[in-house]
């Protein structure tokens, strides 16, 4: 047990330290680095020479840089107050789709309070659906000016037709929470085009899970962390591209795929995914939480329509012991299915993962009680061969032979659990399910337990747990009690549903020790 629980102490804490230096959770700069990737700049005597050409010539020939670029100068900022938009109530929040650009600026999800376009798109006017071309100022006609609007039932139609160009963007909101795009184009045709699929999403306030790029080809999944110092370039046969963060997610894909997607650094820990497409596609953006069963309804729909297996639930990271965090959390969302209450599943699984144990408990609760019942005899032993230390150990090896028992029985059971531990720790730290569920008096089972009681009735549940457990040793059972003070304060900052599944795991464990002492005759009267 004092094995179990040193090593249980020094994996999460290592864990947490490197998962915070891997992941750095302070409040990220917003404020755009304006040279960052700008390949091209168009000078005022240029706009001047540009506008006069404008009203000369009917059709205007752009100048083309070879190159995409975001345009992150005082142009995009001044284009647009955010203002003059189409507000969309849904059935998770709302969406607004602003008018210039007809670019998605926001996308309210009710359930968890949060924004899916985060501060830092708002501040830069940076969007996804937005049109890059290999035109600066092609970019910032089509991007910049304002479209013209109708709607035809569900379907949003935004349109641009100035200079030769003629853009139209068709958005309509999905029960999935998904919105259909259509981009269609013309006079486009000499240029390179993209459409940005996700910019960087808000950061969260507790480390692990990935925070990044993420892009699916038909043959691996890519995560880039945000901290790139240079942009990188994907080939190949692209399913779906965007940004993503331990809970939420933001992508868009087209039916027949994309050939290239660039992920280009535009601040610090900032990155903008976009991808390049032809003059006219068809496809979906989504901008929500990574719900285990909402990914699937929604990879299960496009499997149908357009023959492809998106897998979009392998963007949900169960971490480095996936292979049994995955299933635990399987397990959880089938009883959720039922019960629809994530604190009893997570107490239901508890009882599970114990009855699974059991035998392996159970074994080493009887090993500790006989040792605890030798303890006599060993101490003998240990006076009578002080002076002999190959001769204690043979005869202390006899004694174990004798009776039946081995010492390491006990810790060897116990020791299979940290696994388990681990892997649903890392569960309840990325699964969006439980974000903002309360449980009796806690608001939030994927956050702390902000009156500590869950921390305390489990410290106190493992002292409890230890007086009851047989031990040969008075000290060690001092240094548990000093451990459970320890944990207590080490459980203070976890989640309240890994702390709700501790606390679980040790009244049945004290029942348990129940059970096994009666067994062997604890409790039997004196007279007996």
């Amino acid at each position: 047990m004092f094995i179990f629980f040193i090593a249980v102490a020094v994996l999460l804490v290592a864990y947490t330290i490197i998962g915070s230096y891997l992941y750095p959770t302070e409040p990220l700069p917003e404020k755009v680095d304006r040279n960052q990737n700008q390949k091209v700049t168009v000078t005022e005597k240029e706009v001047s020479v540009q506008k006069q050409e404008i009203k000369s010539v009917e059709k205007v020939t752009y100048k083309q840089t070879g190159d995409f670029d975001l345009l992150l100068d005082k142009r995009r900022i001044n284009a647009d107050n955010l203002k003059d938009t189409v507000k969309i109530t849904t059935d998770f929040g709302y969406i607004e789709i602003s008018k210039i650009g007809a670019r998605i600026v926001s996308i309210y999800i009710e359930k968890f309070k949060t924004d899916m376009i985060s501060d830092f798109s708002k501040t830069n006017r940076l969007f996804p659906t937005e049109i890059i071309t290999t035109s600066s100022e092609l970019t910032a006609l089509i991007n910049f000016s304002p479209y013209t609007f109708k709607q035809e039932g569900d379907r949003l139609v935004f349109e641009l037709d100035r200079d030769g160009i003629y853009i139209k963007k068709v958005f309509e909101v999905n029960k999935d929470s998904t919105f259909s795009l259509n981009i269609e184009t013309s006079g486009l045709e000499k240029y390179g085009l993209a459409v940005i699929n996700g910019i960087a999403l808000k950061a969260e306030s507790q480390a692990f899970g990935h925070s990044g790029a993420i892009i699916k080809t038909d043959k691996e999944l890519i995560k880039l962390d945000a901290d790139i110092d240079r942009k990188q370039t994907i080939r190949g046969h692209i399913l779906w591209a965007g940004e993503e963060n331990k809970y939420f997610l933001q992508m868009l894909a087209v039916k027949d795929g994309f050939s290239a997607t660039h992920i280009v650094p535009v601040a610090e820990e900032k990155t903008v995914v976009f991808s390049e497409i032809p003059t006219s596609v068809e496809g979906f953006f989504f901008g929500g939480p990574k719900l285990y069963s909402l990914l699937g309804d929604i990879t299960e729909k496009y499997k149908k329509e357009w023959n492809t297996d998106l897998a979009l639930r392998e963007s949900i990271d169960f971490g480095f012991f996936g292979i049994l965090g995955k299933p635990l959390f399987l397990i959880m969302h089938f009883i959720y299915d039922y019960i629809h209450n994530w604190g009893l599943t997570i107490i239901i699984l508890t009882i599970l993962l114990r009855i699974v144990l059991f035998p392996l408990n159970h074994k080493s609760l009887k090993a500790m009680k006989k040792m605890a019942d030798l303890a006599p005899e060993i101490k003998k032993l240990q006076k009578k061969y002080q002076n002999d230390p190959q001769k204690l150990q043979e005869e202390m090896m006899k004694l174990y032979a004798e009776h039946g028992t081995n010492p390491m029985s006990g810790c060897l059971p116990i020791i299979a659990q940290i696994p388990i531990f681990i892997a649903l720790y890392n569960v309840l730290m990325v699964t969006v399910e439980l974000k903002m569920v309360p449980f009796l008096w806690v608001p939030d089972l994927a956050d702390k337990d902000p009156y500590y009681i869950l921390p305390i009735l489990m410290g106190v549940s493992m002292i409890a747990q230890q007086w009851v457990t047989p031990s040969s040793d008075k000290n060690q059972k001092i240094i548990m009690y000093i451990m459970a003070f320890v944990f207590t304060f080490l459980f203070m900052n976890f989640p309240a549903g890994l702390v709700l599944y501790w606390l679980t795991n040790n009244i049945l464990g004290i029942g348990q020790s129940f059970i096994v002492n009666k067994q062997m005759g604890l409790y039997k009267p004196k007279s007996q």
